[in-house]
């Protein structure tokens, strides 16, 4: 994230936020509600967004960037790819309503609301910049462990970054279910998705390594 947000656009993201974890119907939320949860004017919120739309593609974007950030900087202090991907996985754990902001952000991509075409918008907007979208994690972290054994072909990368992604993002929606609630169900299937994203991964690298 390369630019200071504003405290009142701050403000902002983090009510619309805090209405989705108490349950708000995202789309049937009004300017009225996130302002008043904000502490800010209605009036005072068109000097920042068009309206509620934008409020909330935003602040669910926000989010995402915000959390994804930090789970880099934390998979960093990791050296094993096995205690990174760890890292990611107990974060999510200890962090479901920020991580289910992230589920609702591709969730919404995927139909034709006015919210889901700001999110779209937001995102060519951020295709060239150097912030840290929740697949460019996955990408940045690969490369790191490349370090040393050259550059993968796009099409191996695309596939891990895929592949990884998709595994996160079931592991995230289990922890939904009610049986996951008990930690030794959650430390299992943890140990089961560490265990065949890193065997993928070595196994792409390998391939890669011996043409």
């Amino acid at each position: 994230m390369n630019r200071e947000y504003l405290p009142k656009e701050k403000a902002i993201y983090q009510a619309v936020i805090e209405l989705f974890e108490e349950g708000a119907d995202i789309n049937n939320l009004t300017v009225a509600e996130i302002t008043a949860r904000a502490g800010i004017g209605k009036g005072t919120a068109y000097e920042y967004f068009s309206g509620k739309e934008e409020m909330i593609a935003k602040a669910f974007f926000y989010n995402g960037e915000v959390f994804c950030k930090q789970l880099y900087e934390g998979m960093r202090k990791e050296k094993e790819l096995y205690d990174k991907i760890d890292f990611v996985l107990l974060t999510m754990e200890r962090q479901v309503s920020r991580a289910n902001c992230i589920f609702r952000l591709l969730h919404m991509l995927s139909d034709n609301s006015s919210i889901s075409r700001w999110i779209k918008k937001l995102i060519d907007q951020k295709k060239s910049s150097s912030e840290i979208p929740a697949a460019d994690v996955i990408r940045r972290v690969l490369n790191d462990e490349l370090q040393g054994r050259g550059t993968l072909p796009e099409e191996k990368m695309t596939y891990l970054v895929l592949s990884i992604y998709s595994k996160i993002f079931c592991y995230g929606m289990l922890l939904k279910e009610e049986k996951y609630e008990q930690a030794e169900r959650r430390e299992v299937m943890r140990g089961l998705v560490n265990r065949g994203i890193c065997r993928e991964v070595e196994e792409i690298f390998s391939l890669f390594e011996q043409l």
